[in-house]
């Protein structure tokens, strides 16, 4: 892609599977030195890599991943918050517990308000920041009130922080159903094996993150990538 990113230091959260694996695949393909952090284990890669465990809900924890990342590479060119979890799929809001609503909003929201106030002392000038939330900040399946309550809180602190933080472009990524370890737990593998949705793969995913993280989306800030086939866009009328 030519992202211009080729030696610049870029942090991922949630990057042991799935999106945020992919990512760091993707920047590293681009020269990039890229910190990786997950409460998980993250799997050995080939490159400039530095990996760190760390949960994105611990502020102490998350800080210090960040420190670590940058003492070895320099300050950050792009941050990349991939973290996030489902949660309950399938259960009527007056059936889920407290404690399973808030642990969805503790890691889809709060991980990443934390993961930008951490960051930043470390921006690089010209830094971008993508996080990625989902279709479901748009559009709803019954059963999943608290993720699309998260998901629609990540496209407001996107727009929100890319007002509070001038020289920074922030964004987020927003697919609808990607093939991912988290989505086969919550669908099954059936689901996948003829699909009557589109699918897209976490590379796809990782393309537009590294896009929006790169200086070739310079006039892009304050977005949300909505990436779904087009199906948001269909009218209900007959037709």
């Amino acid at each position: 892609m030519r992202s211009q990113l080729g030696g610049r230091t870029v942090v991922i959260t949630g990057a042991a599977s799935g999106i945020g694996l992919a990512c760091a695949h993707a920047f590293l393909a681009e020269g990039a030195r890229v910190g990786l952090v997950d409460r998980a284990p993250i799997p050995h890669l080939d490159g400039d890599v530095v990996a760190v465990r760390a949960d994105v809900t611990d502020e102490r924890e998350l800080g210090a991943a960040l420190g670590t990342v940058v003492q070895r590479f320099g300050r950050l060119a792009a941050v990349v918050g991939c973290a996030g979890i489902s949660g309950p799929v399938g259960t009527p809001l007056a059936q889920t517990p407290a404690a399973e609503i808030a642990e969805v909003l503790a890691v889809n929201v709060t991980g990443q308000l934390l993961l930008v106030k951490q960051a930043q002392p470390y921006l690089a000038d010209d830094a971008s920041i993508v996080l990625l939330g989902s279709d479901s900040a748009f559009t709803a399946a019954p059963g999943m009130v608290p993720y699309c309550a998260s998901k629609g809180a990540v496209v407001a602190l996107t727009r929100a922080l890319a007002v509070e933080l001038p020289g920074t472009r922030v964004n987020c990524v927003c697919p609808s159903v990607v093939d991912t370890p988290m989505a086969r737990a919550d669908l099954g593998d059936l689901a996948f094996a003829a699909p009557a949705f589109p699918v897209q793969s976490a590379e796809d995913v990782a393309r537009q993150v590294l896009y929006l993280a790169s200086p070739l989306s310079r006039p892009v800030n304050g977005q949300a990538l909505l990436a779904d086939f087009g199906l948001s866009s269909r009218s209900a009328f007959p037709a």
